[in-house]
């Protein structure tokens, strides 16, 4: 099984915004264990450990999450609602270190 890392949206102005964002990753997420990969949705559960809101306990997720990245047989990359600067940082990565990038705006789910 190939692990796939999840790279969506995150950090929002409000929280209506921020669920939303949570619950693309979780669409994301599923999707992925629908079609037998295994997903890394690091901001999913990161979040939940750290402070977002505490600049260094942010880094230290992001920090993390790129080494979690770098084991990652590909990154799938969720559209819908744009490509932030935190997405694009981990897109670059996942490009200099060999690792497939797929874009699209919903992981499709097995039938």
């Amino acid at each position: 099984m190939k692990l796939i890392y999840i790279c969506s949206p995150y950090r929002a102005d409000d929280d209506a915004i921020l669920q939303r964002n949570i619950e693309y990753a979780r669409e994301l997420t599923r999707g992925v264990l629908l079609q037998g990969g295994v997903p890394v949705a690091t901001h999913l559960y990161m979040t939940q450990c750290l402070e977002e809101s505490v600049e260094e306990e942010r880094n230290t997720g992001l920090a993390a999450g790129r080494e979690i990245l770098r084991r990652c047989d590909a990154v799938f990359v969720g559209v819908k609602y744009g490509i932030s600067s935190g997405m694009k940082a981990e897109i670059e990565l996942a490009k200099k270190n060999n690792i497939p990038v797929v874009f699209s705006e919903v992981m499709r789910e097995a039938t």
